[in-house]
């Protein structure tokens, strides 16, 4: 049937025929429920608020708010270092921390000092 119309008439329905193929796709939606993980607050600004509410937690405690501890996160991993007087002193230091919301481990660089 196309052989037999003129050439503008060929181009039109060419023309369409593409058009069709094009927007056949446009209706189709794509389940990203299960390939993309939910949006969460960035992770540079997460660890942040996770160094806050551990240095926070620790100086609630009694027997650790007069320690000089440094707290870094990365990644929610948090880095305790520093120096406390007795190994109880390290030990509840890990235990306030790795009860800090969204912290997912805990490296010990605490020294206990002589």
């Amino acid at each position: 049937m196309i052989m037999f119309l003129n050439r503008s008439a060929r181009l039109g329905v060419f023309a369409a025929s593409a058009l069709l193929a094009s927007l056949s796709g446009c209706n189709k939606t794509k389940d990203m429920s299960a390939s993309q993980p939910p949006v969460v607050i960035d992770t540079a600004a997460d660890d942040a608020l996770i160094t806050a509410k551990v240095k926070a937690a620790l100086s609630v405690s009694d027997d650790l708010k007069s320690l000089d501890l440094q707290v870094q996160a990365q990644n929610h991993e948090v880095t305790l270092s520093g120096f406390a007087n007795n190994r109880d002193q390290v030990d509840n230091s890990i235990a306030v921390t790795k009860a800090v919301d969204r912290v997912t481990n805990v490296v010990n660089h605490i020294t206990i000092k002589k």
